[in-house]
């Protein structure tokens, strides 16, 4: 039953046209992920703000009898107020506290002098709570953030007070480091596009080589035929964990390395029995 299904599949494939436009998707995908960054120093700084606002999201205590909460300004943050929105949407995400709602907070702000105005000291922050009407605030700044051609640094000095004691409840310092690297990139890239291109590699693989698989088929050798098999099958695994970035972080991912292996096993396998079944 999978006969004809091959026959038209593998005809399909070496139309000229397919072929070509398959081979210059695969390549121009591939130069997406593994070539030179366009935005090299927006890509650092995302990751870097990324990873600090996620754990510092989750250091927030939440405090008994403590229901709403403001993420103030960082004091030293860029003009669009990225790493302070960042950790603002992260705090929120973590369902610890109510927020105010973005448009609310930024017009309480302005009603009381204080839109663009970071706050970075503890009688500040306990002022702004009361304005706000919240039981405490998020607030801190940013003492370093560097950003050269190849790296960045990015240092947040993180506060929390209460509205009512004016105290302050919570303080930490978190830093990071990066580096504009390949490996770096291929994690950040789209996990679809990573897919794509292995899907991509694997079909065109043993198309481009039809001229050896035939040379080896006829010889007629079992042992020579398996050694073909795995070849192209580790070579396709060897692709698959390169887009991985040689890291493998979840258990969902060695599921999806144990599919590609089972699935580029077998369709070197029906590639190899059909180019062997046209030789007769």
């Amino acid at each position: 039953m999978m006969q004809p299904v091959w026959a038209i599949f593998g005809r399909a494939m070496i139309k000229p046209i397919i072929f070509a436009a398959m081979t210059l998707t695969m390549l121009w995908e591939s130069y997406r992920v593994f070539g030179p960054a366009e935005d090299s120093l927006g890509f650092m700084r995302r990751n870097l703000a990324e990873q600090i606002c996620n754990e510092a999201a989750e250091d927030v205590p939440q405090r008994q009898g403590l229901a709403t909460l403001a993420v103030l300004d960082m004091a030293g943050d860029s003009s669009d107020r990225y790493i302070s929105n960042m950790l603002r949407q992260r705090v929120q995400a973590t369902g610890k506290y109510r927020l105010i709602e973005e448009s609310f907070f930024r017009k309480l702000l302005r009603e009381f002098g204080r839109d663009n105005a970071p706050v970075s000291t503890l009688a500040d922050a306990v002022t702004t709570a009361r304005q706000l009407g919240v039981d405490a605030v998020l607030f801190g700044e940013i003492p370093e953030f560097t950003a050269q051609k190849n790296a960045a640094a990015l240092r947040l000095e993180l506060r929390m007070a209460e509205r009512d004691t004016g105290q302050s409840v919570f303080a930490r310092s978190y830093s990071n480091r990066r580096s504009d690297n390949v490996r770096a990139r291929i994690a950040d890239s789209s996990k679809g596009r990573r897919i794509f291109i292995w899907v991509l590699f694997t079909l065109l693989l043993p198309l481009i080589t039809v001229p050896l698989i035939r040379r080896l088929v006829a010889v007629d050798s079992n042992l020579l035929n398996l050694v073909l098999l795995l070849g192209y099958t580790l070579l396709d695994m060897f692709v698959a964990v390169l887009l991985t970035g040689f890291w493998i972080p979840t258990l969902w991912t060695a599921v999806m390395l144990l599919f590609a292996l089972v699935a580029s096993g077998y369709y070197n396998f029906r590639i190899a029995s059909f180019i062997e079944q046209m030789k007769h």
